[in-house]
């Protein structure tokens, strides 16, 4: 699988980032500004570890600036750490947009455009792909899907003596926003280019009093409708929630429409859930495009606080096709107790 994470910042707010991400610091999902849907984030620094193959690392966000300082970092984690930092992207006082090997203001450049080619003040999609490598790295750097940065026999290879990755780190200070993130590596025979301008939706469980699921085996902390204990746009932990402590019960839910248009990367669920008690507990994610549960392969293993679980369908695991936006309007999404 290339397609390793997506992030819109629209299913939870600022105390929810620790649960998301790996790494926060001053970050805050605001809505003073967004490129999609009404959240970014700001300020501060978030990243990410991801389980990449490989030796390519391929990123793409919305990014809205109104200084320099901006910067996205390829790393083996550690992050906000120059020991751990392979390649970073930095945009600079005058607009010009730099790559470093590591992350410091120090590191080698191994490229850098004319002043002005990062406009201010407004909303830029950024993708970069970055090749590993001590002596034939490549770096690409594209703005708004114009190459500003081609770089070829460099190398990329930061202070570990590493030609792999597993993190993506994003500094914003107080004067950058980021949104509509995507990150992928270079493995399989999908989404391991770039994706180009992308936007990331994100769809909320209906009530049942709209569209009840046709899986309800998980047990409602009130009522009787399943998906009111699981349509905030934030999650609310404890107010109200869905459980179950019985091997393979099974929870779906249906959602609204799509409402675009477009060709679909892949399909993230993202579930919010922690275990109550000891003992080992994982579930994994369910999605019923027609009229049979296809769950995902990954098990996730739950600990005693709410964090986000994320499962990725890059194809329809009903015909092994691509996603198109009549299966997303017709199919369910849910959790199954595995373990």
């Amino acid at each position: 699988m290339a397609l390793l994470f997506m992030d819109g910042f629209e299913h939870y707010v600022t105390a929810d980032l620790a649960e998301k991400y790996d790494y926060v610091s001053s970050q805050t999902v605001s809505n003073t500004r967004a490129r999609t849907g009404s959240y970014a984030a700001s300020g501060g620094v978030h990243g990410k570890a991801v389980a990449a193959s490989g030796a390519t690392a391929i990123i793409g966000y919305g990014v809205y600036a109104t200084a320099g300082g901006h910067y996205c970092t390829v790393g083996l984690g550690g992050f906000a750490s120059a020991t751990y930092a392979q390649v970073s992207m930095r945009v600079e006082t005058d607009g010009s947009v730099t790559v470093r090997n590591g992350i410091s203001s120090s590191a080698t450049i191994l490229g850098q455009t004319s002043p002005a080619a990062f406009r201010f003040s407004t909303w830029n999609y950024v993708e970069i792909k970055i090749v590993l490598h001590d002596s034939t790295g490549t770096v690409t750097v594209k703005v708004n899907g114009a190459a500003l940065l081609t770089l070829t026999g460099k190398d990329t290879i930061g202070t570990p003596a590493s030609a792999t990755w597993s993190a993506v780190e994003w500094s914003n200070g107080a004067t950058a926003w980021v949104d509509d993130i995507y990150v992928c590596d270079g493995s399989g025979g999908l989404n391991n280019d770039f994706l180009g301008e992308c936007r990331v939706v994100t769809l909320l469980p209906q009530t049942d009093a709209v569209a009840a699921g046709s899986n309800a085996q998980f047990t409602p902390s009130a009522s009787t409708d399943h998906g009111a204990l699981v349509d905030e746009a934030a999650p609310n932990d404890d107010t109200d929630y869905l459980s179950s402590s019985t091997l393979n019960h099974v929870d779906s839910w249906e959602y609204p429409a799509l409402g675009y248009t477009g060709t679909i990367k892949g399909v993230q669920m993202n579930l919010s859930a922690k275990k109550t008690n000891a003992g080992t507990r994982a579930i994994a994610a369910v999605t019923r495009p027609v009229s049979t549960n296809r769950v995902h392969a990954t098990d996730h293993y739950l600990g005693t606080s709410y964090a986000f679980w994320r499962a990725i369908w890059e194809l329809n695991p009903e015909d092994s096709g691509a996603w198109d936006v009549a299966d997303v309007d017709g199919a369910e999404f849910g959790v199954k107790v595995t373990v």
